[in-house]
């Protein structure tokens, strides 16, 4: 008996012996964008792709965290894949989505520590440069055109306006004080447990604080710059001054305007007095000499 034909019903083929998936994913960590290349057995579910990125790159946020910033374990909020049809970046909230070799972002909850300003994508590991730009996330539209600031340049920035004596560290009367400033709520429900603290905060205490609240931190950075803080620019002499330089040069316009007002009041009153007097003579009968021998 010799076999033609043999056929096989159903996935006859070892584990071992299927393709790999690979996926490029990146994410941003500590104003620096990283990018790694991740392997699956096969295309993997949401949770599979989203526990592996959270175990890969909250080794090297820990690996990478600067002095000073708190330790916290990474966690992706968000993700957006590259689409090759569309040509720009999607929310990723299926599988399907995905495809061998693509690109996928991922976005952690929003934090001073980690700026995610689009820019160029790193190479991944073992796969060529991309050209690809990573995502922006979606903001409000008021924000947009707006540069905003590294974490690091509004932490600064803000302790070191409360700390005015340079002491290196603030007390929380003068954080109090600089809320009430600025009309931003000191209160439990604003700022938890920080509102009933006293002491002083130093700067290590002040990046944990906004690591927790970064939202304060963002009303404390640009509240200030809706105010004149240059009081020396803005002070009473100089004030009456630039008030009467104002004056003064209102005054010059009004004399200018007046001036040339009673000009041409006069130039108009000698036009009607010419006019009015051709009309009179028009009017006005006047006899002609007598003749000589005229009876």
């Amino acid at each position: 008996l010799k076999l033609q034909f043999l056929y096989f019903i159903g996935d006859y083929l070892p584990n071992s012996t299927k393709m790999a998936f690979f996926l490029d994913v990146g994410t941003d960590l500590f104003g620096l964008k990283q990018n790694t290349r991740l392997e699956f057995p096969g295309t993997p579910t949401m949770s599979e792709l989203i526990i592996a990125s959270e175990a890969h790159f909250d080794k090297e946020q820990r690996l990478r965290r600067p002095a000073g910033v708190p330790d916290v374990a990474f966690k992706v909020q968000t993700m957006q894949v590259y689409d090759d049809v569309l040509l720009r970046w999607v929310d990723l909230y299926s599988s399907t989505q995905l495809r061998n070799g693509g690109q996928v972002w991922c976005f952690q909850p929003e934090s001073l520590s980690h700026s995610e300003a689009p820019g160029s994508i790193p190479p991944a590991k073992y796969s060529p440069e991309s050209w690809l730009g990573s995502p922006a996330r979606a903001r409000a539209v008021t924000e947009a055109g707006i540069r905003d600031p590294v974490a690091s340049e509004k932490l600064r920035s803000v302790f070191y306006n409360i700390d005015t004596d340079r002491n290196r560290y603030i007390t929380y009367d003068s954080l109090r004080n600089y809320f009430g400033k600025y009309d931003i709520p000191y209160t439990s429900a604003y700022i938890g447990d920080y509102y009933s603290r006293t002491g002083t905060m130093s700067y290590d205490d002040w990046v944990r604080f906004a690591a927790q609240y970064p939202s304060v931190v963002d009303s404390l950075y640009y509240r200030p710059r809706g105010s004149y803080l240059d009081s020396t620019y803005y002070s009473t002499a100089l004030a009456e001054a630039e008030l009467a330089t104002s004056r003064a040069k209102r005054e010059s316009e009004i004399r200018g305007y007046y001036s040339t007002y009673n000009a041409e009041r006069a130039r108009l009153d000698a036009e009607y007095a010419s006019r009015q007097a051709a009309r009179d003579s028009a009017l006005y009968y006047r006899p002609y000499s007598p003749r000589y021998g005229y009876l």
